[in-house]
């Protein structure tokens, strides 16, 4: 199985092999920051609401 990952890893372009790598990176970053992410989405709907 890893010898056919490498194989196929071979096969992509370095721009194609970059951006995989930075996806994996986003992901991983946006597992962590999870509860940060959706506090702040929160509070910029808060933002909007209308307070008498």
């Amino acid at each position: 199985m890893i010898e056919k990952f490498k194989e196929w890893w071979g096969k992509q372009t370095p721009t194609a092999q970059v951006f995989m790598v930075l996806v994996v990176i986003l992901i991983i970053g946006i597992i962590i920051r999870w509860d940060f992410i959706i506090e702040s989405v929160g509070n910029g709907f808060d933002f909007f609401k209308f307070k008498k």
